[in-house]
């Protein structure tokens, strides 16, 4: 009888894009989103299509390395992922000045601190738009995106004044990164597993009985 496995992700697909003013603006290229997702698909369908329950060990053997090897595309696919943050001019000047003068930093968090002023500093150099509510997009990775909003969290914002809302934009911003960069984390996860239910589908029935089972077969 034909094996019907499934290998689905339960977890539900973030936007990746978000609308202001009637345009679009993409957190992530569409054709890196195209670039995980095929393969996504493309692991999903190999264990789909492949059963190596009766075949030799030389032939299981080759069929795990393979679907390791199609992971670790999809690994290295994702490490390499760049992530577009949109900031307007008094987000991005909030956020400057948060990072450089307003929060405290002790041993563990001072370097974290140091790297992103640097960052700062250059994307200060891309924006050259003068209107303050157009949004400038700077390249970042999952790396970079966590380390600010390690650092900015712990920041306290007194009442509900212009810097407690530009607060809540920026966090929101980081938010709808850190979505997509959770989700694919949590596929990457998912297929890893579902690869190890698969291989140990590779085994007859019988070997996988309980001792226990086995006594009364």
């Amino acid at each position: 009888m034909e094996k019907k496995n499934q290998f689905e992700t339960s977890v539900v697909k973030p936007s990746l894009s978000f609308f202001e003013k009637d345009q679009e603006y993409r957190l992530i290229e569409f054709s890196t989103e195209v670039e995980l997702d095929s393969k996504i698909t493309e692991i999903e369908n190999f264990m789909r299509n492949n059963h190596g329950e009766g075949e030799s060990d030389e032939v299981k053997d080759k069929l795990y390395a393979n679907a390791i090897q199609l992971w670790d595309e999809y690994a290295s696919i994702l490490r390499n992922c760049k992530y577009t943050f949109y900031l307007n001019k008094k987000q991005y000047q909030f956020l400057t000045d948060l990072i450089i003068d307003k929060m405290e930093y002790d041993v563990n968090t001072v370097f974290f601190a140091i790297e992103l002023t640097d960052m700062l500093g250059t994307w200060r150099n891309i924006g050259t738009n003068k209107d303050e509510n157009f949004l400038q997009s700077y390249q970042t990775n999952a790396t970079e995106i966590t380390y600010i909003y390690h650092l900015i969290s712990k920041y306290k914002v007194k009442g509900l004044s212009h810097a407690s809302y530009r607060f809540a934009e920026v966090l929101k911003k980081i938010g709808s990164i850190s979505k997509i960069i959770g989700y694919y984390d949590t596929v990457a996860k998912n297929l890893s597993k579902d690869i190890q239910d698969w291989v140990a589908s590779f085994e007859p029935e019988e070997f996988k009985k309980s001792p226990n089972e086995l006594e009364k077969v």
